[in-house]
């Protein structure tokens, strides 16, 4: 669905980026960015994918392994990564996601992601960013590669993010001869209102506008000027403010709300929008992202990553995907197949597992999971025991197995100590 110069009307299908330090995670739960992905899916009825990028440059740097040796070992980490992203999506599906997931062996990681974009074109990605602060663009971080490269919308989730009550949708551009409010602005703002419904926030729309310095005066102060230049100068800052505040009439008018809901504030967006963020103690900010290059954001005045690191709540880019190309793999990527099939395990653990031990030693389940798997082992042995006890036909399940369910318990009970 996504596609430049159109409005999304709905959210289908959404990428959630599971980084692979939250593989580690016993219960969704514990993770914002996968609670914020339940929330919009029973909100919206959308299909999460949940996709992980792996890669150990170790692995790679093996010049003496024998290869073959080496592709084995890649296919064991990915294999073990995606049985445990299958726990995961298994717990979300519990919750009512309707939910798909995949594994890849794949770097660099910010392209292994943006291939993956491309491939499957999402109505939106989720991704956690733990970015460090913004230093004129010059470092490498995912974060901001996705913001700049990405063909599909950004959802950036925070942890310790403010209650989801409002969102800032900032609106226009920031001088006067780059048009103000364009078309590209209301499509934003009708992503931002899609957003905040799919959250039960209210939508505040935000537009931040600077006065420019005119060519008369950028050499020497305005009050060395004289008082005709400096009364000059502050009628063409008045007349700015008053195109600005026209544009938002218009604005404001199209979408039919009233004018007064618009925050107007004079500055750079970068400045402006997180200092509204945490006025409003607002929860999310929906934003326009233009496509640069690294030296293009050193040399332009950029307000995306800027904020993206000092909001201390989720943040939207909205994107459009002209211009943008694909990264190319080096080697394709290698994708993981879980070594369980989760669902059968949970349903039919005996057609899954050889013994109640076998259980205990699939180490890329969780303790948890495996306590499940035994617990609903046991019940199917009581339900065909009490079948037969009322003379029901004779399974081969005999009554041994509860004592070797119960030892592989007491086994899981020392491993988990």
């Amino acid at each position: 669905m996504n596609r430049s110069n159109k409005t999304m009307t709905s959210i289908d299908r959404v990428l959630v980026v599971v980084d692979p330090d939250q593989m580690m995670l016993d219960q969704p739960e514990q993770s914002d960015l996968l609670q914020r992905a339940l929330d919009v899916s029973r909100a919206s009825g959308c299909e999460l994918e949940l996709f992980t990028a792996y890669y150990d440059p170790s692995l790679e740097l093996s010049l003496f392994s024998d290869q073959d040796l080496v592709n084995q070992e890649k296919d064991r980490v990915t294999n073990s990564a995606a049985t445990k992203l299958g726990e995961i999506a298994l717990e979300l599906k519990q919750h009512g996601a309707k939910i798909s997931h995949e594994v890849r062996w794949d770097h660099p990681y910010s392209d292994a992601l943006l291939r993956k974009i491309s491939e499957t074109s999402p109505d939106l990605v989720m991704k956690e960013s733990h970015g460090p602060n913004y230093v004129l663009g010059l470092t490498d971080n995912p974060d901001w590669e996705l913001i700049r490269k990405s063909p599909s919308h950004i959802w950036f989730v925070k942890e310790g993010t403010p209650e989801m009550n409002t969102a800032l949708t900032a609106i226009g551009e920031t001088t006067v001869d780059a048009g103000i409010i364009s078309e590209s602005d209301y499509r934003v703002f009708e992503l931002g209102n899609l957003l905040a419904d799919s959250i039960g926030a209210r939508n505040v729309p935000i537009h931040s506008y600077e006065v420019p310095r005119l060519h008369a005066y950028t050499a020497y102060a305005p009050m060395l000027a004289g008082t005709t230049q400096v009364a000059h100068q502050v009628e063409n800052w008045d007349e700015i403010a008053r195109m600005h505040g026209k544009a938002i009439e218009k604005f404001a008018k199209h979408f039919n709300i009233d004018v007064d809901r618009v925050e107007i504030a004079k500055g750079h967006a970068a400045d402006v929008i997180p200092a509204f963020a945490k006025t409003l103690n607002a929860g999310l900010v929906v934003m326009g992202a233009r496509n640069l290059g690294r030296w293009e954001r050193v040399l332009s005045s950029v307000a995306a990553e800027p904020v993206l690191s000092s909001v201390p709540c989720d943040v939207v880019f909205v994107k459009e995907s002209e211009g943008l190309s694909t990264p190319i793999a080096e080697e394709k990527p290698r994708k993981g197949v879980p070594s369980v099939n989760l669902e059968m395990a949970i349903t039919e653990p005996d057609k899954t597992f050889t013994s109640p031990e076998s259980v205990v030693n699939t180490d890329d389940l969780t303790i948890g999971l495996r306590r499940r798997i035994l617990d609903a082992w046991e019940l199917d042995v009581n339900r065909q025991m009490t079948a037969e006890d009322e003379g029901g036909p004779v399974h081969d399940a005999p009554a041994h197995l509860l004592a070797e369910i119960n030892r592989a318990r007491e086994s899981l009970a020392r491993r988990d100590r």
